[in-house]
């Protein structure tokens, strides 16, 4: 199967008139049932929720994090540390704060398992181990995970989307409305975007665009408080409301019980310690997120057009390498299948789910709108993309998608992408025609 074959009017097999993108996007194939009997008949396991392989992975995390800061404290400590030239000493430091980081956005990974209900089959277990981990790093488990739960219930949708703004056009006009202001003065200066995977956690997490996660009331205005606005209108109560002080509650406690027992108020020694690493884990969180679902050929809907299965593949699996794909639980290549079964798959199922995904859409030839893409610049692919288009979206709408727009925008990445579908496919059709000799 080819790609070429799926359509006519295309580049490489994508669609480039919107009249037959709008019929594709109703195929019969993309039925999140199908893929789930497909799935249950080839590999039923991936559904299964292991407790065991759950907690391993928790605690190899923070067994990493906690050795690293054993051996780095072991070493500024030593009667040798003032003999090293600053260069060593400094060298080491990043290292450290490197790892550490790393490995607290692999321990969020393993709390946003929790949110998804994917820990462990028992729901209160989930929830105590979500509040553990995320307060180790300072994220307010339940609002961090009923924000998130509403970006996946409407990714890619142009207004409705959590976590993600997609600031199309209309939005970025001087008129677009007070909740854009953000995003127009990222529009305007380039030096914010670029510097925004370094801050954009943390702004995320005190209010903007979503709403506080820390306190639910709209401190920064009520046009930046849809969450909790939300929340009401569509529970009539005030639960959400309470679960995010007790996640609050958690954090602080955190704070106090570091500041208090381990760093005895040595301000100095909690950002050598904690603060810094954790700047690295909010730029990893960052960066993995902005490019799981940003790229040049990302497009964005709106209520006539959107729906939950076509708009979970607008998603993009990108192979980082360097062993990071696997160290931080597949969340970057798995992440079209975690979008399509969030609430079903736990992470280190991901890899076998996505290859029968893969080769689901291959026999359906659909396999041009699975996005694969090959990013060991990760790194730098994060400030370049921030520069280059930001939060800036396409909406799927006559006038921005055309042969001509359609083509330069998947110019732009043509070169990072992988075949991954194809290899599938191929790997497939190998295995089968060995069945028959």
């Amino acid at each position: 199967m080819s790609p070429k074959d799926s359509n006519v009017g295309n580049v490489g097999g994508i669609c480039t008139d919107y009249a037959l993108k709008k019929k594709e996007t109703a195929n019969p194939a993309l039925n999140l049932a199908k893929m789930r009997k497909t799935l249950e008949s080839k590999c039923p396991e991936v559904f299964v929720k292991s407790l065991t392989w759950s907690l391993f992975y928790m605690l190899f995390d923070y067994a990493v994090w906690g050795g690293a800061t054993y051996l780095m404290y072991n070493f500024v400590n030593s009667p040798e540390y003032n003999s090293y030239s600053p260069l060593i000493r400094h060298s080491v430091t990043a290292i450290y704060w490197n790892i550490c980081g790393f490995m607290m956005w692999c321990i969020f990974v393993v709390g946003h398992d929790c949110g998804h209900g994917t820990f462990s089959k028992y729901h209160t277990l989930n929830e105590i181990v979500g509040l553990i981990t995320h307060g180790s790093i300072m994220v307010p488990f339940h609002p961090w995970r009923l924000s998130h739960h509403r970006h996946h219930s409407y990714h890619n949708h142009a207004d409705r989307d959590y976590s993600h703004p997609w600031y199309t056009p209309d939005k970025l006009h001087p008129d677009g409305g007070a909740e854009f202001a953000l995003a127009r003065a990222m529009e305007n200066y380039t030096w914010m975007r670029f510097l925004f995977p370094f801050i954009g956690w943390a702004i995320y997490l005190f209010g903007l665009p979503d709403g506080s996660h820390f306190i639910p009331i709209g401190f920064m205005g009520s046009e930046n408080n849809r969450m909790w606005n939300e929340s009401i209108e569509m529970l009539g109560d005030y639960s959400e409301h309470k679960k995010c002080l007790l996640s609050t509650s958690v954090v602080f406690g955190y704070a106090y019980i570091m500041l208090e027992y381990i760093f005895h108020w040595d301000w100095n020694a909690f950002g050598y310690w904690y603060v810094a690493p954790a700047l690295i884990y909010g730029w990893w969180l960052v960066t993995v997120t902005y490019l799981q679902h940003h790229d040049h050929s990302t497009l964005v809907f709106d209520d006539a057009d959107w729906n939950f299965v076509y708009s979970a593949f607008e998603t993009i699996d990108r192979k980082f390498g360097f062993g990071i794909d696997t160290l931080h639980h597949h969340i970057t290549d798995g992440h079209v299948v975690h979008h399509l079964f969030f609430k079903g798959i736990p992470h280190y199922n991901l890899p076998k789910a996505t290859e029968v995904i893969y080769e689901y859409m291959a026999d359906n030839k659909l396999g041009h709108l699975v996005k694969t893409d090959n990013t060991p610049d990760f790194a730098l692919r994060v400030h370049k993309y921030m520069v280059q288009f930001g939060f800036a979206a396409n909406r799927f709408s006559p006038d921005n998608y055309t042969p001509e727009a359609v083509k330069e925008r998947l110019q732009k990445d043509a070169k990072s992408r992988l075949n991954l579908v194809e290899e599938v496919a191929a790997k497939k059709a190998g295995s089968g025609s060995k069945k028959t000799k």
